[in-house]
């Protein structure tokens, strides 16, 4: 809670001129005479973020608390890209809090105690009834200068919700959260949102954005889940998080892996034939006063009927057919668990009149490879760039949110595609590792990318234009901004050879040669890493890695990633070329 202390202070804030502007910076306590602008169901980090600029762009904002807040599964890591998501909500929205999320030492001290550091991110190999083979372990580390984070997601939940409130939202309590939420016409036939609480208030607002999870009550009220989610990836998850889980370098001998720095600094992936497990720890530096995992199983679905029904039991039986993994858990105490049978869900319907399900109401996937942060962060930025100009222009009917959603459908296919793709990879490390390398690829170009997005609109507005287009570019899906020639194809030729494992056209090895073999010839891939090099596995951005770099920026790279690396965008390369 010591995170929370300083978001009650009275600030002073630029934008004073903005209707609602008054409020900001004061805890404003919910009022059922209001008539809100926008109420957002669920209290948690996109709502939060959510509230946060829409309060301080001037809006009434209501924040309901609802019971899937404290029920929902939620994504606790970062990566690289993640950071510069809130780098441009901040920038954009006017709320410096939102960079800190990309920044660990930036976040107040409470978060930081209660959260977890994440130097590397490791894919370590296991084979039914075998120690783990060095050989078959990748690790891609963060060089010092960045500083990713696994968020321990009810203190930063709670922290977001309060960060709304400082810029003039109400938030609702646990004692009054969500019950039921409709649409219905107000007395000039416009459509009027209703919110019903637990304490017996219905609250009013002209428009509802429904991120309460899987009991969304506007879903529900509009044709429901669908009966089969338009996703191609299924997984059962179980979900705890754990106390003493002994870090997986403190069970193996140290020699036999030379080169890899401490796994448990970072996000550890447990990788076998059909399924994954996921290691976040939270008590993994010396300022942390939280010393639980976050452990996440992820498994077909069909292989859940045939594990015991009691989860912890289901868990071990997994778990003790990897000799490393047993010993990793026979001391570790579970606090909770949470099992989904079929994590997969998407809405029938997303918005409508006077209403938009967003984020976790819209769809819910595996929570594999970091997408879940990732993807509240880029939604807030759509749904905000849609809400402010339709409320500045006094019309929200349903056109106004329609790219909005149809960017939201794209995001959950293009999350869909890559962990798909990498239950597919599971099937042999070499497909495995070649697909940790064009994942690794599509990470730093996202990220220099969209940066190199955000300075154009820095310098458009320096120039006493405002120009946002570059970083709007929603029609382009899971990349929503220029990207070097290349990367997209390559991206599809990847999941094209992963598509021909799974139909049984190819076998695993003969795909990863194929994979590499692209790595090895294609322009636009900068030579630090040696992607297309099945023996280059630990990844670590060193000083001559940085010249190498720099060296072929400046003489061999083509003049669309060139530009990615300009004066006004060039520290990136030390922070970004590191996954």
């Amino acid at each position: 809670m010591d995170a929370l202390r300083g978001l009650r202070a009275d600030v002073r804030l630029p934008g004073a001129g903005r209707r609602g502007a008054q409020r900001t910076g004061v805890m404003t306590r919910p009022d059922p005479s209001e008539r809100y602008d926008v109420a957002l169901l669920g209290g948690h980090l996109a709502t939060g973020m959510l509230g946060a600029v829409l309060a301080r762009q001037g809006l009434r904002v209501l924040v309901v608390a609802a019971p899937g807040d404290r029920t929902e599964v939620s994504g606790e890591t970062t990566v690289p890209y993640t950071s510069e998501v809130f780098m441009l909500l901040a920038h954009r929205f006017e709320v410096p809090e939102l960079a800190a999320f990309g920044r660990f030492p930036d976040l107040p001290a409470g978060l930081r105690r209660g959260s977890g550091v994440k130097r590397s991110l490791g894919f370590l190999y296991h084979r039914a009834g075998a120690v783990h083979d060095p050989e078959e372990s990748i690790q891609f580390n963060v060089p010092g200068e960045h500083t990713e984070w696994h968020p321990f997601r009810p203190d930063v939940d709670r922290y977001a919700v309060r960060l709304a409130e400082k810029y003039g939202a109400a938030a609702t309590s646990s004692d009054d959260e969500l019950v039921d939420a409709w649409v219905e016409p107000d007395g000039n036939g416009a459509p009027a949102g209703r919110v019903e609480t637990s304490g017996g208030h219905v609250y009013r607002a002209r428009f509802l954005v429904d991120a309460a999870g899987t009991d969304s009550p506007l879903v529900r009220r509009n044709g429901g889940d669908d009966a089969e989610p338009r996703l191609r990836h299924r997984s059962a998850v179980l979900t705890a998080r754990m106390h003493d889980v002994t870090p997986f370098e403190e069970l193996v001998d140290a020699s036999r892996y030379p080169k890899a720095s401490l796994w448990s600094r970072g996000t550890v992936h447990h990788l076998f034939e059909g399924g994954w497990l996921q290691l976040a720890a939270f008590g993994n530096h010396e300022d942390s006063r939280n010393r639980s995992t976050s452990v996440t199983l992820s498994l077909d679905p069909a292989a859940l009927a045939d594990l015991p029904s009691d989860p912890g039991a289901a868990f071990h039986t997994v778990v003790d057919r990897f000799p490393d993994l047993k010993r990793q858990f026979e001391n570790a105490v579970p606090v909770s668990w949470r099992v989904a049978p079929l994590v997969q869900r998407t809405a029938a319907r997303t918005h409508g009149e006077g209403w938009f399900a967003f984020e976790r109401s819209a769809a819910r996937n595996d929570l594999f490879l970091a997408r879940d942060v990732t993807t509240s962060a880029e939604l807030v930025h759509s749904l905000a760039a849609a809400l402010i100009p339709a409320f500045a222009d006094g019309d929200l009917s349903p056109g106004r949110f329609e790219r909005a959603a149809r960017f939201q459908h794209e995001l959950a296919a293009f999350h869909d595609s890559w962990i798909d793709g990498a239950r597919t990879a599971c099937a042999d490390f070499a497909l495995l590792n070649a697909f940790s390398r064009v994942w690794l690829l599509w990470q730093i170009l996202a990220d220099l990318s969209l940066k190199r997005a955000r300075l154009d609109c820095k310098v458009a507005a320096a120039r006493g234009r405002a120009d946002w287009s570059p970083v709007e570019r929603f029609e382009l899906g899971g990349l929503w901004f220029q990207a070097p020639a290349g990367l997209r194809e390559t991206i599809a030729f990847t999941m094209d050879r992963l598509a021909q494992v799974r139909a049984g056209l190819i076998d695993p090895r003969s795909a990863a040669d194929d994979v590499f073999g692209r790595l090895r010839t294609a322009d636009f891939v900068p030579p630090l890493y040696a992607f297309g090099d099945p023996g280059a596995r630990i990844y670590r951005f060193t000083l001559p890695k940085r010249l190498q770099m720099l060296w072929w920026v400046k003489t061999k790279a083509p003049s669309d990633f060139r530009r990615l690396l300009t004066r006004d965008n060039v520290t990136s390369v030390s922070t970004r070329s590191s996954r």
